[in-house]
């Protein structure tokens, strides 16, 4: 993935400040940009930024849109084998060990 710039404009006595506070923390500014963008595609919105408190149904959309995305497992025949099974499994494929 390409890297990309993110500019912005404030005031000069404003963003010395904040770069103090970032590298009193140990960050500078580009990882704390790359923070706020990562909260704000982790919980899909900017209330944490605007103090603004989301409706229980923007909550309960916000908890839909993180569990769908949650990989799912995928299932194989060997799920409910045994080591040993698994194991006699595949060597019978290869032609080493009868079937039982």
């Amino acid at each position: 993935m390409a890297d990309v710039m993110v500019t912005g404009r404030m005031d000069e006595a404003k963003k010395n400040a904040g770069l103090q506070v970032l590298a009193r923390e140990g960050l500078n500014a580009s990882q704390a940009v790359n923070l706020l963008f990562e909260r704000l595609a982790e919980t899909g919105n900017a209330d944490f930024l605007t103090g603004k408190r989301a409706t229980d149904e923007e909550r309960w959309h916000s908890a839909a849109r993180y569990v769908d995305g949650i990989s799912r497992k995928r299932v194989s025949r060997f799920d409910t084998m045994t080591k040993a099974e698994i194991k006699r499994e595949r060597l019978a494929a290869r032609g080493l060990m009868g079937r039982d």
